[in-house]
C-alpha cells in the first residue's frame, strides 16, 4: 500500500509518512481441504523476526530453499487482527488526519484475498481488513473534536478490461476512464454513495459484492475473475481538504514455477 503526505505530518507515526512509501507482506493460508486430500505439502515457512518467506523445493531435502524478504511476514497461525494493527492500522488513521492511503490485496485465485480483506465474523480475530477499516475510520470521526467529515463510497470492477460500476443503476454499462488536470486519473459518471455509519458502508459493499462478475476455476468456485476497488472517500468539511482511503480485491490467475527461470 502507499501513503501521500497531505497536511501536517507532526501527529502520525513516521511509517505512515513517508512520501510514496510502498509497503509489501505476505500472507501464508493453510491448506484447504483440495490440498489435504491430494496429500499435498506445506513448501513454505516464514521468519516473522526476519520478515523472510522460504520455499523449498517438494523431494528435494538437499535443494537449498529460495529465500524472500518482505517488510512482513503472516504465517498461519497469525490473524487478521493482528496483520492490520502491525500494518494497516497507521494507514487507516493517517487518512482522518489528511493523508491518502491504498490497501491493496494481490495474489492468485484461492490464496486467500477475500478471507484477508472481507474476512469472516466469527472468530473476531479474523474479521476482515475492510470492517476493521470500516470501524476505524468512523471511531476517529467519533473522537474528532470541532470536526465535520463527509464519508462517501464507490465501487468498481475491472474485468475483461471493462469498467462497470458495482453499485450504480446499471452495473453493465460501461464506464470510462478519464483524467483531470488537477485531480488525476476518474471514472467518468461513477456513483458516489454518502454513508453515516459502518452499518451502511457494509450494505454498500454487500450490494456491490453480489454485483461482481463470478467464474468457477478449480482453485476456488466463486472466483472473482476481475479487480475491484472500493473506495472511502473522506472529506474534512472545515478545511475542504479530501482524504481518501482505497481499498482494492485485484484478482490474478498468473503463477510462477518459482524453481524454473
Amino acid at each position: 500500500y502507499t501513503s501521500e503526505h497531505l497536511k501536517q505530518p507532526q501527529k502520525l507515526d513516521p511509517w505512515v509518512m513517508v512520501s510514496e512509501a510502498v509497503k509489501v507482506v505476505v500472507r501464508c493460508r493453510p491448506l484447504n481441504d483440495r490440498e489435504k486430500a491430494l496429500g499435498s505439502d506445506t513448501v513454505l515457512s516464514m521468519d516473522p523476526h526476519r520478515c523472510q518467506c522460504s520455499i523449498h523445493r517438494p523431494g528435494a531435502a538437499d535443494e537449498p530453499p529460495k529465500h524472500f524478504t518482505f517488510d512482513g511476514t503472516y504465517f498461519i497461525d497469525q490473524t487478521t487482527e493482528q496483520m492490520y494493527n502491525e500494518t494497516a492500522y497507521a494507514l487507516v488513521e493517517g487518512v482522518t488526519e489528511g493523508y491518502n492511503g491504498t490497501i491493496f490485496a494481490y495474489g492468485q485465485t484461492g490464496s486467500g484475498k477475500s478471507f484477508t480483506m472481507q474476512g469472516v465474523s466469527e472468530p473476531a480475530a479474523q474479521r476482515g481488513v475492510i470492517p476493521r477499516a470500516f470501524e476505524h475510520v468512523f471511531e476517529s470521526i467519533q473522537c474528532a473534536e470541532n470536526t465535520k467529515f463527509l464519508v462517501r463510497a464507490s465501487y468498481l470492477e475491472i474485468y475483461n478490461e471493462e469498467i462497470r460500476d458495482l453499485l450504480g443503476n446499471d452495473t453493465k454499462q460501461k464506464m470510462e476512464l478519464k483524467e483531470h488536470p488537477e485531480h488525476g486519473v476518474y471514472v467518468r459518471d461513477l456513483s458516489m454513495h454518502t454513508v453515516h455509519n459502518v452499518g451502511e458502508c457494509e450494505r454498500i459493499i454487500e450490494q456491490g459484492w453480489r454485483n461482481r462478475a463470478v467464474g468457477y476455476t478449480l482453485m476456488n468456485k466463486d472466483s472473482s475473475r476481475s479487480h475491484s476497488i472500493f473506495t472511502i472517500h473522506l472529506e474534512i468539511c472545515n478545511t475542504g481538504e479530501h482524504a481518501h482511503t482505497i481499498i482494492i480485491i485485484p484478482h490474478s490467475e498468473s503463477r510462477t514455477n518459482l524453481f524454473n527461470g
